[in-house]
């Protein structure tokens, strides 16, 4: 295998190479391993590389094969894992200094899983502090370039998890979302991320104060819808150890690949994500609508209330719920996070009994209401960032100038590239994002696909009929550039 096959390879397509025992896992681990040596000194995309332990599964699991213990379609693919997930004898910082030498004694459930499943875990990726941002710019820890040009943001706030994905030094990832933290740098860095329905993945082994009790979801990063149907499948289903594990029957998700999606509704909802879409992100997603119409699809325009209060709805729900568990942390080592983080937690901390319970009660209602759309259309589409990715140093200054005029980063709603992605926080419904374009300046550029409760087999039916027809899916980025 060379290395230009290396860099396209697929999940997919190396199963069948892996399990006719025609490529060793223990040789496919060492190239990735040598492609991490390569590229992600420039990159930042792992904080932490565990060759030795990589090594030590591949050869394992290669004996596995040779006694005819084939695991499944993820036996032997390299992985990484955001480093909020506790990984064990791994140390799992969250990206923050209170946690720089924590080193878990289990697994989070989804690794576990991913171990069952024959995954080779090659390292810990870099994030946001506290998986709190957008942006990857990580005061102790460094920022994690995009691949597609390494003077931008990868994203946040599992930047690293997206940016290897989309680097190729792995061929799938793990990542948090709390609001947006998947969906947002896999629409920056060109790969598929999904946040599957609340409860669909459990939330075991994550760590505490990096996402809230009611709108963190953890998701798989690839390449493909594909190679995503797979790793759902494999890290789905109900956990005893999360309370808010769902009993819903897992599909067989890979299954829905390939359907043909003609006929079936495709929901736009009117006014909310008009005002954040820039010039670029409107044409290519405007494209992708017309591309989903040439495959069948009927368009369907939807009125949904009350979304002007979702982004409210969003903070006073996570906030409050986040810096729940960062109270010893506050009182202890209040020095150790980074200012913005430490003050905004202060302000969390002020935020009334009576305004939690009543963004619940609004929360119900906008549930209710993007639950009732279903009735109407088979998925929604959606932007799901307003712009290409910002410069590393536009982050820095807290704005950027889109289409002439001075964009703020954080406003009163939070952080502002986020906007496209929090109703599904909110909701809860499955989200997909998948490349649907490029900008005139080679940026990817997202599209969310969004189900109803618990059909995300809808997402990966609809998800492989666009990206094979568009084919946006096939560019890769040139790293020695």
């Amino acid at each position: 295998m060379t290395a230009l096959d290396l860099e396209r390879a697929t999940i997919a397509e190396l199963v069948p190479v892996i399990k006719a025992k025609k490529l060793s896992v223990a040789d496919l681990t060492k190239r990735f391993l040598d492609r991490i040596d390569r590229y992600n000194p420039a990159l930042n995309a792992f904080q932490t590389v565990t060759a030795e332990d990589a090594l030590k599964q591949a050869r394992a699991l290669d004996r596995d094969l040779r006694a005819g213990n084939w695991r499944g379609p993820l036996h032997g693919i390299p992985f990484s894992i955001k480093d909020n997930l506790a990984t064990r004898g791994v140390r799992t910082t969250a990206g923050s200094k209170q946690l720089a030498n924590w080193i878990p004694d289990f697994d989070a459930t989804v690794v576990e899983k991913l171990k069952t499943a024959g995954a080779v875990i090659l390292g810990k990726t870099n994030m946001h502090e506290w998986a709190s941002g957008s942006t990857t710019i990580n005061p102790y820890y460094g920022t994690t370039a995009n691949p597609w040009d390494r003077n931008r943001i990868s994203g946040g706030s599992s930047g690293g998890s997206a940016a290897s994905v989309a680097a190729s030094l792995c061929l799938g990832s793990i990542g948090t979302d709390n609001a947006g933290s998947v969906r947002h740098p896999a629409s920056l860095c060109g790969v598929v991320g999904l946040k599957a329905t609340f409860g669909r993945v459990s939330r075991y082994g994550g760590v505490l104060g990096t996402g809230g009790f009611s709108t963190d979801h953890f998701g798989p990063f690839a390449k493909t819808v594909k190679d995503c149907a797979l790793m759902l499948k494999a890290i789905a289903g109900h956990d005893p150890k999360d309370p808010l594990s769902s009993r819903e029957p897992v599909a067989n998700y890979p299954s829905a690949i390939g359907k043909p999606v003609k006929g079936l509704r495709v929901g736009l909802i009117n006014g909310y994500f008009d005002e954040f879409m820039s010039a670029a992100v409107r044409g290519v997603f405007n494209a992708a609508v017309e591309q989903l119409k040439t495959l069948g699809m009927k368009v369907v325009k939807l009125d949904i209330p009350h979304t002007d209060l979702i982004a409210a709805v969003q903070l006073a729900t996570s906030r409050v719920e986040n810096v729940a568990t960062a109270h010893d942390y506050l009182k202890n080592s209040p020095r150790d996070y980074n200012p913005p983080l430490f003050y905004r937690h202060i302000k969390s901390l002020l935020i009334p009994a009576d305004v939690y319970v009543t963004a619940q009660r609004v929360r119900r209602l906008i549930c209710e209401a993007f639950e009732a759309a279903f009735d109407k259309v088979d998925v929604m589409v959606a932007p799901t960032v307003g712009s290409p990715a910002q410069t590393i140093d536009e982050c820095r200054q807290g704005f950027a100038i889109v289409d002439g005029r001075r964009v703020e980063l954080q406003d009163e709603r939070g952080t502002t590239g986020t906007l496209c992605t929090i109703p599904f926080n909110v909701t809860g419904l499955p989200a997909m994002s998948l490349c649907c374009g490029f900008s005139s300046q080679g940026l990817p550029i997202g599209m969310q696909i969004v189900g109803a409760p618990f059909d995300e087999a809808r997402l990966f039916q609809v998800g492989h009929a666009f990206e094979q027809a568009a084919g946006w899916h096939g560019q890769r980025p040139n790293l020695d550039c």
